[in-house]
């Protein structure tokens, strides 16, 4: 008999913590400002300091910075970075040729910008990495250039 009085006894309680979880409920649903955003018609706004999608840069000639000298392979907590080879010249006119970057694998953590000596390779703003399989977050040299400047406007070509 005594399960039974407490169980009638708690009934109340229970309706009593329901209704005040219903209040804050509907005080945050008609006095709070709305944050959802809409995200595929309007993009989110990337903070200055975002670290994103890993990006080869180039020099003034438009040739590929890095030389394959393993620094940031050397540098990766996470092995994200399983590929790198360059092609048979020495020092610095050597270039990569060969370059995996698993992205399911990184941290980013930017230990890999950090040691790499040429600053060839940088973490950019993109943020959007949608996949269906891990395969495609795997990314070659040729998906991580940089994308090409934009030709001045009314510039024209000068051949």
């Amino acid at each position: 008999m005594a399960a039974r009085r407490s169980l009638i006894g708690e009934v109340p309680l229970g309706a009593w913590s329901i209704c005040k979880g219903l209040a804050v409920t509907l005080y945050n649903w008609v006095r709070r400002p709305r944050v959802t955003q809409n995200y595929p018609a309007r993009p989110t706004r990337v903070f200055p300091r975002y670290r994103g999608r890993l990006m080869h840069l180039r020099d003034q000639a438009g040739r590929l910075k890095c030389t394959a000298c393993l620094a940031c392979q050397k540098a990766c907590p996470t092995l994200a970075l399983p590929l790198i080879r360059g092609d048979e010249k020495k020092g610095r006119e050597k270039r990569a040729t060969a370059y995996l970057w698993d992205s399911s694998r990184c941290l980013f953590c930017g230990l890999c910008v950090e040691a790499c000596p040429f600053d060839a390779i940088a973490l950019s703003q993109a943020y959007s990495t949608v996949a269906e399989s891990r395969r495609e977050l795997q990314f070659e040299l040729e998906q991580l250039l940089e994308p090409a400047a934009a030709p001045a406007p009314g510039g024209g070509s000068q051949a």
